[in-house]
């Protein structure tokens, strides 16, 4: 999700070596594709990731600041036919010091999720929610890194910085039933000058150097839009990964902007867009043909609308436009700290049904 989304989480909620490039690897009859089923992004452990004085050195409070939700979640959503969990986490958290250790305090509570996912049987896909950054503490005060920018003639955040902390990562979790992919980077953006192909092979090589079963997700440049996938990332499929266990990522949102934020209701958008209806298909086919003619895996790790009918509506198309040629995805979003966030499917109780935004997902996905 981009800015105006993601900085909800921070206040309203609570009161966020490389492979041979020259023979990408496909989709092959050796690799079937993943099987996530009906997925659902839990939003929770990346809150606060924006406020003002979150770096490395100062990441909030567990149970102030974020949360890992709870079982309780968990169960509802895969009760009602929701198996996949899309986790996004804290870089900044997980790893306080760049190629240092994993954080004993977060990675446990995301090893308690994960186990409430494997308890229930449902898969999971952790989903580095960074947008290409990391904020350091630097004489006292927050600065955004950005991956493989120099600041002041020095590179804070390396390349080598994102493999180093996915091979801890993969090497930790490769055995843990419930996870079903790593996603290793949300929605990188503005990445001033940094070849993100062959930045995204140099994770997926170090992934690969300790977890071969896995699938990995690869989100695509400039935000992951699925509707300038090809255009910002080239007509070519560019991950080589000898696993033959990686999948594109893209996200997708049907107001004017793209952007996710609904500032506008569907009658106002529709004024300036009489062809509004066929969004879905603008929005989504220069992804799914993307794939298609790569002969690769999709995912829309991210899609969402508000719970109004004419948005529900576009939401199935794009849904069984999905459901034909395979491609998964997680709605955007669940989570208990939502309030009243306009595209949250947390349910005011949990005996309640399925929130429209979600039911619309279940009944047109298979």
């Amino acid at each position: 999700m981009n800015l105006n989304r993601r900085t909800f989480t921070a206040g309203t909620a609570t009161t966020l070596g490389l492979w041979n490039l020259g023979q990408p690897a496909l989709a092959s009859e050796e690799s079937a594709g993943p099987a996530l089923g009906v997925g659902v992004n839990l939003a929770g452990a990346e809150f606060g990731m924006h406020s003002p004085q979150f770096s490395q050195a100062d990441p909030g409070r567990l149970g102030r600041d974020y949360t890992f939700n709870s079982r309780q979640t968990v169960q509802y959503f895969y009760d009602r036919g929701v198996k996949s969990f899309r986790i996004p986490i804290s870089w900044e958290r997980l790893q306080p010091q760049l190629q240092g250790e994993l954080d004993v305090v977060y990675f446990g509570g995301l090893q308690k999720l994960l186990s409430w996912i494997t308890d229930v049987g449902g898969n999971a896909v952790l989903d580095l929610h960074n947008y290409g950054r990391y904020r350091l503490s630097i004489d006292g005060r927050p600065v955004e890194a950005v991956l493989g920018a120099s600041n002041g003639g020095q590179v804070l955040l390396s390349v080598e910085d994102l493999a180093d902390v996915w091979r801890r990562i993969a090497w930790k979790l490769k055995g843990h039933y419930s996870i079903a992919a790593y996603g290793i980077m949300n929605e990188p953006h503005d990445l001033q000058g940094l070849n993100w192909a062959a930045a995204s092979n140099q994770v997926v090589a170090a992934i690969r150097e300790v977890d071969q079963e896995r699938w990995i997700s690869v989100s695509g440049n400039d935000w992951a839009t699925s509707k300038r996938f090809a255009e910002v990332n080239g007509e070519s499929a560019w991950i080589n990964d000898p696993a033959q266990r990686t999948m594109y990522e893209a996200h997708a949102y049907f107001d004017s902007d793209a952007s996710g934020k609904y500032v506008e209701s569907f009658t106002e958008e529709a004024k300036r867009d009489p062809r509004i209806a066929a969004r879905p298909a603008q929005t989504l086919d220069p992804f799914l043909n993307w794939c298609q003619r790569n002969e690769v895996y999709g995912y829309v790790g991210e899609i969402g609308v508000p719970n109004e009918p004419q948005w529900l509506e576009l939401l199935a198309e794009a849904c069984r436009l999905m459901h034909e040629v395979n491609t998964s995805v997680s709605y955007w979003a669940a989570g208990e700290w939502w309030g009243d966030y306009p595209l949250s499917v947390q349910p005011e109780s949990f005996d309640a049904p399925l929130p429209a935004q979600m039911k619309t997902v279940v009944s047109n996905m298979g």
